[in-house]
């Protein structure tokens, strides 16, 4: 059980790798059935744990690229499921701006209950920030799988894409210690705390 999990997890973020040998080295219509294999193990682990799939939905949009894929025999498809799992993002995000509380303020509550009004509102940015990068990142990766080289894809979305989501993790957070000068026991406080002390107090 253990093993199946840990591959589901890799595989996720290996996909663009997956794809990218899978292609050079198979028939688009044989990664079908080895990516249709590894969607199946993944939701017999979450069956046996009695757990229903939080990505049904786009589970079974994953699934029917695959299907596409193999009776096409046209590995293109593939190359279209990273701007799909963008789009569930946005959606998600761009949900919670329209029935509150945000996607932000729903996290930041999981650490701080209390929230100020100022907290809510900086909550909302960060979640429509967030929105903006989902739409820019899945606007390109679809020009990447229409129009860019095989190679341009695997890269972008299987390294470059994630630089850029850290690149924006770890700003959003920098920014909130400069703004808001709070030290809640992360580990990144000791180093934090020297660049922006603490505000006094009045």
């Amino acid at each position: 059980m253990k093993v199946g999990r840990i591959l589901i997890l890799l595989a996720a973020p290996a996909y663009p790798l997956l794809v990218y040998g899978g292609l050079r080295l198979l028939t688009p219509r044989m990664v079908a059935v080895a990516l249709g294999a590894v969607f199946v193990l993944r939701e017999a682990v979450q069956s046996r744990q009695r757990r229903p799939s939080p990505l049904l939905a786009p589970l079974v949009l994953v699934v029917a690229i695959c299907a596409a894929a193999a009776i096409f025999n046209d590995g293109r498809v593939f190359l279209y499921v990273p701007a799909l799992v963008s789009g569930v993002l946005l959606l998600s995000f761009a949900r919670t701006l329209f029935v509150p509380p945000s996607m932000g303020e729903r996290l930041a509550r999981r650490r701080r209950p209390e929230l100020s009004a100022e907290d809510v509102a900086y909550c909302r940015r960060v979640t429509e920030v967030w929105c903006l990068f989902f739409v820019g990142n899945g606007a390109f990766t679809v020009w990447l799988a229409a129009h860019g080289a095989l190679e341009m894809w695997a890269l972008y979305t299987g390294l470059v894409s994630y630089v850029l989501v850290g690149a924006l993790f770890l700003g959003e957070m920098i920014y909130r210690t400069w703004r808001f000068r709070r030290f809640e026991g992360d580990i990144t406080d000791a180093f934090l705390r020297k660049v922006f002390p603490p505000k006094p107090a009045r």
